[in-house]
């Protein structure tokens, strides 16, 4: 076992001095709090008030880019930062202050400092920013309207039952798209402004009804390329007065290399593939200077930029060594960036993942055959050797995946910081296809945000969304309808029986689905409410034309306003394996074999398993619970449950429409996932205990992952249970997490 332990330790990363002394630079940073971009929006939003939303939204991130502080770290061969310093994050009021003013002013749960878990620092100089902006912003915010606009009901879901959870698109922007890097790279942002320009003078003022929406966006859309062009001229000047004062020669070519190469991109077509990266870098940074959602990810890197890294090494410029340093520098780079979330927030997202996915391997969207390159394995040795959590690294395997690549993803997987993540396109195609993706594009998916599956440059809406708390449906749906925790109850079963009541486990079954009806139907006003007010009031120029400008710059029209070629709402299901465990023990244990009755169960489950005094007591109702067979041991019968009544949420989910429907785009529907990040620990917190044993208050499953402990017949019999799961429905992403304890690998 001390071999396998140490294989981190005995495993050095292999870093140039430049990377290693890069890495340390950006690593020295404690995450902090910046207050710039809050307060050059909110000077902006002061002075101009009256400008269509679309338009302000692109004037006011044109003014924080002029005005924002640029540095180039030491020793980096690219420019591009997010805040004054590394690994600090922006705040973005416009969204919700309340939050800010709790904890930044009143340390209410925690000072950002004092926080026992995901730390900033906030420094005392900033503090009359912080309290101007909170005062401006209070009553004009999206959380403002949203409480203005959303039922009572829904409200209620959200924050007080927590039978769905959207506080991440309460306080924060859309994110999850995967920039169309290709697009922008072979055509720069100056053919954003000429098509902008075309737009403008192609307006139907005669037939179109649309047509003053369209101009404001054309605007909005020249106002946002040009602002990114200027923002890298700053670095020009930048790197030129920095290069003028540098005594190293060698340095100062270095500086003078990212001067020219900024006064050509991202204004105009990469011709590099350094220059590429520079562009990719400038482009991704502003986004998540407009945009403060996560997931903002860049797709299938080593196919778009593969064309790049063969002409320069065929024309002599370019040799692999050099390829994987300036690669692991661009992640290094992009790793600078950071978010900062409310402290309730941030236990559904416990050490600040931002989700930049970046997708390597898989097959060729045309020959449908491996695409896998020698930039593949580069990028694996980039977070081999530098060994940060960002940029998130994505695997495509298929059927014909090299079994050389395959071995050098299992060796970095080895280290044990949990990436390379591994997606099955034997899966994630055919499920692409059930939501009526074309094949060209299906095949050509990668991964946004945390397991998300779309084609870069094509997706709007988001692929996260809502977290669906489908432990406290099944709850509920043994109390009547009931919340034990809040005594809210919002919809009755439609039987008006609760467990002592139900006659047989069908009506068990369906009093869930009826549950899980209605907290779906409160998911999709959530969700449609929350975008149709960023339509009205924040529609996002940058991400819409950076994100898919082949056909937002055709249409005129944002994503919010159906610009996408395809167009999807996501969402998260926690709880897959509490759900068949506990209705399985409910099956077995008071309708089969009759060892307890209903009013036992619920008494149980009332009193938290700790009543002594019934026959059977507490302790022994909850040990028959934990006996009865799990999810995770290759059983059929609660294997059948567990892709049964994942199927009926997806299929539930798929039936709803979002805002974008019928204006455009492929889909524009509401899907599913199985996606949680660190959210089953937080909804386990407000759901009771379980028929399946658990303890009130305690985690619930992550995932289609098995529960817990409760997978006691190895690996392989836990896959099978999992493979059994309709994937197919899941479109927007599957996520099962196969941990090991190094013991049981020596």
């Amino acid at each position: 076992m001390e071999g396998n332990l140490s294989y981190q330790i005995s495993t050095q990363p292999v870093r140039t001095k430049r990377i290693d002394e890069l890495y340390r630079y950006i690593t020295s940073f404690e995450s902090g709090i910046c207050v710039e971009r809050g307060k050059y929006l909110t000077e902006f939003y002061e002075k101009e008030p009256d400008l269509p939303n679309v338009l302000k939204r692109a004037r006011a991130i044109e003014h924080v880019l002029k005005n924002m502080s640029i540095y180039i770290m030491p020793g980096s061969l690219f420019a591009g930062n997010q805040t004054s310093k590394p690994r600090w994050a922006p705040i973005f009021p416009e969204f919700e202050v309340e939050w800010m003013e709790e904890e930044f002013i009143k340390g209410n749960p925690y000072f950002p400092s004092e926080r026992p878990a995901d730390r900033y620092t906030l420094r005392e100089e900033d503090m009359e920013d912080i309290r101007h902006i909170c005062g401006w912003w209070k009553g004009k915010t999206h959380v403002d309207r949203l409480r203005s606009r959303l039922p009572k009901e829904a409200l209620q879901t959200h924050y007080e039952i927590k039978a769905a959870d959207i506080g991440a698109y309460f306080q924060g922007g859309d994110g999850h798209f995967a920039t169309a890097h290709e697009w922008l790279l072979h055509h720069g942002l100056e053919e954003i402004i000429r098509l902008s320009e075309e737009g403008l003078h192609s307006l139907d003022w005669r037939n179109d009804p649309d047509v003053v929406k369209k101009k404001d966006f054309y605007e909005a859309a020249a106002v946002t390329a040009a602002s990114v062009m200027d923002y890298a001229a700053r670095y020009v000047r930048l790197a030129r007065e920095m290069a003028e004062k540098e005594t190293d020669e060698g340095r100062k070519r270095e500086l003078e290399d990212i001067a020219d190469m900024l006064s050509h991109v991202p204004a105009k077509p990469a011709r590099t593939f350094k220059e590429a990266l520079q562009f990719i870098i400038i482009t991704h940074i502003c986004l998540h200077i407009e945009d403060n959602g996560v997931g903002i990810s860049f797709g299938r890197f080593d196919q778009f930029m593969y064309p790049f890294y063969k002409k320069d090494v065929d024309d002599g410029i370019l040799d692999r060594e050099q390829a994987t340093e300036l690669v692991e520098n661009f992640f290094l780079q992009i790793y600078t960036s950071n978010k900062v979330r409310s402290w309730q927030d941030t236990d559904y997202f416990r050490g600040v993942p931002m989700f930049q996915n970046l997708t390597i391997g898989g097959q060729d969207p045309v020959k449908k055959c491996d695409a896998t390159n020698e930039l593949s394995y580069i990028c694996l040795d980039a977070i081999y050797n530098t060994r940060i959590p960002q940029p998130s690294l994505t695997v495509r395997f298929h059927k014909n995946t090299p079994f050389e690549f395959k071995m050098k993803v299992a060796e970095v997987v080895r280290l044990g910081t949990g990436l390379p993540s591994i997606f099955n396109d034997e899966t994630y195609i055919p499920a692409l296809l059930n939501r009526g993706y074309e094949l060209d594009d299906a095949y050509n998916y990668c991964i946004i945000g945390c397991v998300e599956p779309g084609p870069a440059g094509l997706l709007g809406g988001r692929t996260g969304g809502a977290w669906l708390n489908c432990t406290k449906a099944l709850e509920m749906s043994l109390y009547n309808g009931k919340d034990p925790r809040t005594g809210i109850c919002l919809h009755p079963n439609k039987s008006g029986k609760d467990l002592v009541a139900f006659e047989s486990f069908e009506e068990a079954k369906e009093a869930y689905k009826d549950q899980m009806k209605y907290y779906i139907k409160m998911e999709a006003i959530l969700e449609n409410t929350i975008d149709q007010l960023w339509e009205e009031h924040m529609n996002e120029p940058m991400t819409s034309v950076f994100g898919c400008p082949t056909t937002t710059l055709e249409r005129g029209k944002t994503f919010k306003q159906g610009g996408a070629k395809y167009d999807f709402t996501g969402q998260q299901t926690i709880g897959t394996a509490n759900i068949a465990n506990s209705l399985y023990a409910i099956k077995k244990l008071v309708f089969d074999d009759k060892l307890i009755t209903g009013a036992q169960l619920k008494h149980a489950l009332e009193t938290d398993f700790t009543d002594r005094e019934t026959k059977p007591s507490g302790p022994q109702i909850q040990a028959l619970c934990k006996n009865v067979g799990k999810y995770g041991n290759d059983i059929d019968e609660v294997d059948d449950l567990a892709r049964e009544m994942l199927a009926f949420v997806a299929n539930e989910l798929c039936s709803y429409k979002n805002t974008r429907y019928g204006r455009g785009p492929i889909g524009g529907t509401l899907h599913c996932s199985t996606s949680t990040v660190s959210s089953n620990t937080p909804f386990g917190k407000v759901c009771g205990a379980t028929p399946d044993g658990r303890n009130a208050y305690t985690p619930v499953a992550d995932g289609q992952s098995p529960m817990k402990g409760t997978d006691t017949n190895g690996p392989t019999a836990a896959i099978r249970s999992v493979s059994k799961i309709n994937n197919i429905l899941l479109s927007c992403g599957s996520l099962y997490n196969l941990k090991f304890n190094p013991s049981d690998l020596y």
